[in-house]
């Protein structure tokens, strides 16, 4: 009987403890800012992209394309889940698979509205980042937050050979 009560001790503590954790990761969540321009750099597949994300809002984002100057005036706009591409005065929507370019944006724009929509899982690394993590057609995405700022560090699709890490934040 002892040996029992001592097991179940044991198991109310660990229980407890895993409860206690999952409050400190919730503690530890900071919304980045509503609406934001950041500075992207992206690595997808064999491409190399600078450029500048906008956040209007929810499901509202535009991307500018710096670099590579051929894509300079590119600017790839994502709201409500249709893709409308500028490029040098001419307008067209597309569906983001008949334009491989923009297809990097949509993964990212996706990924932040399941993370807004709290559909993705998250846990706290070892340098009290929020790393969270969730589905996308290519497989599994990760997502580095700054737990101090709110501010995204770095987005990865392993499975769609895309890294992203944001830099240089305004708030709008």
């Amino acid at each position: 009987m002892k040996k029992f009560c001592f097991v179940f001790a044991l198991l109310i503590l660990s229980l407890a403890s895993g409860c206690q954790n999952k409050n400190s990761y919730e503690s530890k969540k900071t919304s980045p800012p509503s609406a934001y321009t950041v500075n992207i750099d992206v690595t997808f597949k064999e491409l190399k992209i600078t450029g500048e994300l906008t956040k209007h809002s929810p499901k509202d984002y535009v991307i500018k394309i710096l670099t590579p100057d051929i894509m300079k005036p590119l600017l790839i706009s994502y709201k409500n889940d249709i893709c409308t591409v500028t490029y040098d005065g001419l307008e067209f929507e597309s569906d983001v698979s008949r334009f491989p370019q923009s297809e990097f944006g949509a993964l990212l724009t996706r990924a932040l509205d399941d993370i807004h929509s709290e559909t993705v899982t998250f846990s706290v690394n070892e340098d009290g980042d929020i790393i969270y993590k969730g589905i996308t057609d290519y497989g599994d995405f990760r997502m580095i937050q700054d737990s101090k700022t709110g501010l995204w560090k770095d987005f990865s699709v392993d499975g769609a050979s895309l890294k992203i890490t944001f830099s240089d934040y305004k708030t709008n």
